[in-house]
């Protein structure tokens, strides 16, 4: 499926942390905020149909990874935890003057999303996890041995880039067979929107790689299981029927330790079925930020 031209506008500004790094900001629209946390090395070309739409009725908040993008990191480049990201959000909401938000979070987004809610949970008004898993994403998609593997993959990654660099490049230099390949692996469907897909995977490719795969190995280490059962906003968890990544055995795990959330299966779907199936999953999260959140 070829992509479908979206009107999305926002503004673009620079957020420093308590720590010094500067975050490049996207907002757009007013209203109660919607934080979207994005998927690793990926920017905010990728939630366009989401801004579109959440826009009309929301101040939509989206922000470039440290490291990633128009973001820098700190001097050391050490603070790429899923904690620290989840801090960044919350040092972004202090400087755009808002006090509760809710988040979206796709892959990535979904630990980073969780870290929000331990760091300050009264702030957080609904929570809604897209094909993402609450802690240790290579052993919840894959058997522990290639599970171990990957997280192996990660490090090593971190500290010798250029392989991993070239085959990136590779990837998005040619969109077309990039596409075919992972259609054919169930990594994405053959019918997802190709220009979202491929500005993904473009985005992916022009991240720092040393940056990335730290970012990567952090998220392949952390957690957040122990916070399920503690969240008390409104909740929706989504997972994809073909998403080897994160599977449905994950997506159900999540939603039954997260007291009142709600579950969506897509069975078509796969880890990309944010962009394979938009009008499905924004209806589910109208309904979503419709509820009224903890304390109204």
């Amino acid at each position: 499926m070829m992509g479908v031209a979206v009107d999305v506008s926002h503004s673009g500004m620079q957020v420093r942390t308590g720590d010094g790094v500067e975050l490049a900001v996207q907002v757009a629209g007013e209203g109660p905020p919607v934080v979207l946390a994005n998927g690793i090395g990926v920017r905010h070309p990728g939630w366009a149909r989401y801004i579109a739409h959440l826009q009309r009725r929301h101040r939509v908040i989206c922000w470039d990874y440290r490291g990633i993008g128009g973001s820098g990191t700190d001097a050391r480049r050490v603070g790429f935890a899923m904690s620290r990201h989840g801090w960044d959000a919350l040092e972004i909401l202090d400087a755009l003057g808002e006090d509760r938000a809710a988040v979206v979070g796709w892959s990535m987004g979904v630990p980073v999303a969780l870290e929000m809610i331990r760091a300050a949970p009264r702030r957080i008004t609904h929570f809604a996890a897209l094909f993402g898993a609450p802690g240790r994403p290579f052993r919840a998609g894959f058997p522990l041995p290639l599970g171990l593997a990957a997280e192996g993959v990660a490090a090593f990654s971190s500290r010798v880039t250029g392989p991993a660099q070239a085959v990136m490049d590779l990837a998005a230099g040619l969109p077309k067979l990039t596409h075919a390949a992972l259609a054919a692996l169930r990594f994405t469907s053959w019918d997802v929107d190709r220009d979202l897909f491929a500005a993904d995977v473009a985005s992916v490719a022009g991240a720092p790689k040393d940056a990335y795969f730290r970012t990567m190995q952090a998220l392949a280490s952390h957690d957040a299981s122990d916070l399920l059962p503690r969240i008390s906003c409104p909740t929706l968890v989504v997972g994809g029927g073909r998403d080897w990544l994160t599977p449905p055995a994950a997506s159900r795990r999540m939603a039954a330790a997260i007291p009142g959330a709600r579950l969506l299966l897509l069975p078509r779907a796969s880890h990309f079925g944010l962009i394979e199936e938009p009008e499905v999953v924004l209806d589910a999260l109208d309904v979503l930020l419709a509820q009224s959140p903890p304390g109204e």
